[in-house]
């Protein structure tokens, strides 16, 4: 992988590749800001370097290739002049942000449709823009997108420092000999942590399996889940898995033993506490999973205190309602509490996480959710290959 620091940046026009695809509220405000914070050394190290000029891109939200106020880059543009110390304030839309004489925020990439169809056209305008390429956005690498693979087969291309050091934690963790390793996963979609777990079988230990991803494990083996989130296609997938994991006395998969339930399934109404082995009747048939368990939590937290290794994606429940919370945050605070080497991936987990100002040099929080989990599932990143 060619790196930055075997680019000549001087006097160069240097346009970089960023991932500031952060959570917003519905009024516009950055509710967390680590995408940004963590590219500002690859940012100081370009101006460090004699850069003539940096031009940053970016997507946020799915615009769907034409303009959307709601996601606009206004805001991000701000925050990130703010981390800067960059004395600028903008207030509405427009075509790019010049921060000062030396650093440019385009709009969003996402408002023309040729970004995410890794259109030539779009690709060359934005190659236009600069003379070097440096891609610094680990979280869209496995997107073949204009500004991620195709713009770097027109520049020098080079990897930034925050996509070297994530593919340098997830190298590690896949090299990792210290035992037990524990892989733990929730979240909502099945379909992309299914290849990870096949590809981590032979390394991994033990598996926590939990959020709407455990509810499709769990209807698999005949639980009536009710109106709990389930993906009825991946239950051939599951059932394999799990016949798979339960014949090999060296690995052990784990299902939640109990489960918090509610009559909606975005809000705590009515909400339940029950067993899994009351989920094989109808009696719960109106009723939501939510979040997983006291009883779950406690095995959980016990398998993670003995663990040396861990890689955690998804969250254990809906951890945006303070009473389906207690699962994720009881993990996270597992895994600091552990002293294992851990790497903690996906948005809304390292959200809840970093929410509760937890410390370790042991932890890395990945700014990777998809590129995370394909990197671990083996697969080949279209914005990594290009750089070889």
């Amino acid at each position: 992988m060619r790196k930055i620091q075997d680019a000549d940046l001087k006097d160069q026009k240097v346009l970089v590749r960023v991932d500031f695809n952060v959570p917003m509220t519905k009024t516009g405000e950055i509710e967390g800001d680590k995408r940004i914070r963590e590219t500002l050394p690859t940012i100081n190290y370009i101006l460090e370097h004699g850069a003539k000029e940096i031009i940053l891109m970016t997507h946020l939200g799915k615009p769907e290739g034409k303009f959307d106020a709601s996601l606009s880059l206004w805001p991000i543009a701000n925050r990130l002049a703010e981390l800067l110390k960059i004395d600028i304030k903008f207030t509405k839309p427009q075509d790019e942000y010049k921060l000062n004489d030396r650093i440019t925020l385009l709009e969003n990439l996402r408002f023309d449709k040729g970004e995410e169809e890794n259109a030539p056209g779009f690709a060359n305008n934005l190659a236009n823009k600069g003379s070097l390429y440096i891609n610094d956005a680990f979280g869209t690498c496995h997107r073949g997108h204009a500004s991620t693979e195709a713009v770097a087969k027109v520049l020098p291309a080079y990897a930034g420092l925050l996509v070297q050091r994530e593919v340098e934690e997830l190298q590690k963790l896949m090299a990792t000999q210290e035992k037990p390793f524990t892989l733990i996963l929730g979240g909502a979609k099945i379909a992309d942590k299914l290849p990870t777990i096949k590809n981590l079988m032979s390394r991994a230990d033990n598996f926590l399996i939990g959020g709407a991803i455990a509810n499709t494990f769990l209807a698999a083996r005949r639980h009536n889940m009710g109106k709990s989130l389930v993906e009825e296609d991946a239950f051939r997938e599951a059932n394999i898995i799990w016949q798979n994991l339960m014949d090999d006395s060296h690995k052990k998969l784990y299902l939640p033993k109990d489960l918090l339930l509610s009559l909606s399934s975005d809000k705590a109404d009515g909400v339940e506490e029950v067993k899994i082995s009351q989920l094989l009747n109808n009696a719960y048939e109106d009723y939501a999973a939510l979040d997983i368990g006291p009883a779950t939590i406690e095995e959980y937290r016990s398998v993670i205190k003995e663990s040396q290794t861990i890689f955690w994606n998804g969250n254990m429940g809906l951890s945006d309602i303070k009473e389906f919370a207690n699962g994720t945050y009881d993990i996270a605070q597992a895994i600091y509490e552990s002293g294992a080497k851990a790497v903690i991936g996906g948005g809304d987990t390292v959200a809840a996480v970093e929410s509760l100002n937890l410390q370790s040099d042991k932890v890395f929080l990945s700014t990777g959710g998809g590129a995370t989990l394909e990197f671990l599932a083996g697969k080949q990143l279209p914005g990594l290959k290009v750089l070889e």
